[in-house]
């Protein structure tokens, strides 16, 4: 990829641009990350484009349904969560109607990511359960002469290069472009993420005190890296380790790309002891948890007063709060809803 912007190239560029204000109307999260914002070279690879810069899939989506709240006051004293005290107060969360595709730029963030996150959370954790080891993030960076190939054709690639360097199954997320900060734009730069488990473990490699040039005779992860390395010269880095399972996965699914023009183009992919046809979990059933003290949220209505923002295309929107669990004459501002659809 050139360093400089062909002429050729700032037309296409600049509508983009143009474009991010409609995206922003659609869905503000996109504000906050500067990967979602910049325009895309693509030239080479008019096929692939990052996720969410699709159409809106249905007038249905990111449609308000209800709020989820939890009542656990006593468990949210000194709770503080991205700057919100939930001292002595209820939590809420908006509940929205989300689509499943990844082209969708409403849903993408909220809706398909955070489904996908879910699962694979789940399946992973299922994987410590049967004694398969520590989850690790890795990343495999595709060589440059390689960037003509089918995404198929890489991935096959990206796989055999972290199998021979001991991951024994993971998922792997595709990640066609990466950010040229000189430009201001999204170029190819093909690499994928992954998140599974590495023969032995990670920790030897990750706590050791060697010398230069150590690592070649090494059995470890780092040993078998370099080994690797001198024969397929593939770039296969650990990163560093996660806070949350789910929010490494989210964070990659909202960063990956897709292919245009097929119909199941499969972002996320199984390999490994962890493939499809070789790991069988249980169904993950969708919740709600508390940002303060992560138990269930319940279903619930508002019957305060107080003026709460419901789309998300508002500048005052707000995903998750804290509220008073009453009002100053000691009535509820929040009711749970039962099921059936009775107050509680």
């Amino acid at each position: 990829m050139v360093a400089t912007t062909l002429d050729s190239d700032i037309p296409r560029l600049e509508m983009q641009i143009r474009g991010i204000e409609n995206r922003v109307l659609l869905n503000r999260e996109i504000l906050k990350n500067l990967y979602w914002m910049l325009p895309v070279d693509d030239r080479g690879h008019e096929n692939y484009v990052p996720v969410g810069r699709g159409v809106v899939s249905s007038p249905s989506c990111a449609r308000w349904v209800s709020y989820y709240v939890c009542y656990n006051v006593e468990e949210h004293k000194g709770v503080v969560v991205k700057d919100v005290d939930y001292t002595g107060k209820v939590a809420v969360a908006h509940h929205h109607m989300w689509c499943h595709k990844s082209s969708c730029p409403k849903c993408f963030i909220r809706g398909w990511a955070v489904r996908l996150a879910r699962y694979g959370e789940s399946r992973l954790l299922e994987g410590v359960k049967r004694g398969l080891g520590k989850i690790e993030h890795l990343s495999v960076s595709i060589p440059p002469e390689c960037y003509g190939l089918s995404e198929e054709a890489m991935r096959e690639i990206a796989w055999h290069a972290l199998k021979v360097r001991g991951v024994t199954g993971c998922c792997m997320i595709f990640h066609g472009y990466r950010i040229d900060r000189k430009r201001r734009c999204l170029v190819w730069g093909a690499h994928y993420h992954a998140v599974g488990f590495i023969e032995g473990g990670f920790n030897r490699c990750r706590t050791c005190v060697h010398k230069r040039g150590d690592c070649a005779e090494c059995n470890g992860f780092k040993g078998r890296q370099v080994r690797e390395y001198a024969k397929d010269r593939m770039i296969v880095k650990v990163l560093g380790q996660r806070k949350t399972v789910f929010g490494t996965l989210h964070y990659q699914l909202h960063h990956a790309t897709i292919r245009v023009g097929i119909k199941r183009f499969h972002v996320v992919t199984w390999h490994g002891n962890l493939a499809n046809n070789n790991f069988h979990a249980d169904k993950l059933m969708a919740e709600i948890k508390c940002p303060a003290c992560g138990s269930d949220m319940v279903r619930s209505a508002h019957v305060g007063e107080r003026v709460i923002v419901k789309d998300i295309g508002s500048p005052d929107y707000v995903k998750c709060f804290a509220d008073e669990p009453c009002d100053s004459s000691g009535s509820p501002n929040w009711i749970e809803i039962r099921e059936g659809g009775g107050y509680g």
